[in-house]
């Protein structure tokens, strides 16, 4: 390959692409872990308080009770397995940090090592690396919702990711 300043150029300016992608995704798929947490919290505490009432109420000799706590708890319990809250929270933030790892590889890759010296040969090797990865990425992860999409870009466009030495560089 030419050692020429535009392949240089071009292999800094496609890493840089390669980072704001992974910035963008890792963001988005924290935003989408969000919700569910919360969903894990919001049916997995009731569950688990009507399971304890429902188990006291059937000592207590309150079949009523109990058969209707136990109809309930059947029903959380049911929507906790069908919705899974607790692995998509899991999935998505698996995905954001996968993200982060890539985009501050990246950075550091276009930052320092792209001004180091190496050839262009290893230079591009290594882009193609960042590539694979955040292609296997994209097609291994789940969909971002457009709801945390949007709330991760509106916080990017805030500043959010900007490290207090990128203002003073």
């Amino acid at each position: 390959m030419a050692e020429s300043p535009e392949i240089f150029a071009e292999i800094r300016a496609e890493a840089s692409r390669i980072e704001e992608d992974a910035t963008y995704s890792s963001c988005g798929h924290f935003e989408a872990s969000k919700p569910w947490a919360h969903v894990n919290l919001w049916l997995g505490i009731p569950v688990t308080l009507a399971s304890a009432i429902g188990g006291v109420a059937a000592l207590k000799d309150a079949p009523a009770a109990a058969s209707l706590i136990a109809f309930a708890v059947a029903a959380g319990t049911a929507m906790m397995t069908f919705l899974a809250p607790r692995e998509r929270h899991k999935l998505h933030a698996d995905c954001g940090n996968a993200y982060s790892a890539l985009r501050n590889e990246v950075r550091v890759f276009r930052n320092i090592e792209c001004q180091l010296g190496s050839s262009v040969t290893e230079l591009h090797k290594r882009l193609q690396e960042f590539a694979k990865r955040r292609d296997e990425l994209n097609a291994t992860s789940p969909i971002i919702p457009e709801h945390a999409f949007k709330k991760a870009r509106a916080g990017l466009e805030e500043g959010q990711k900007k490290h207090r030495v990128d203002h003073t560089l």
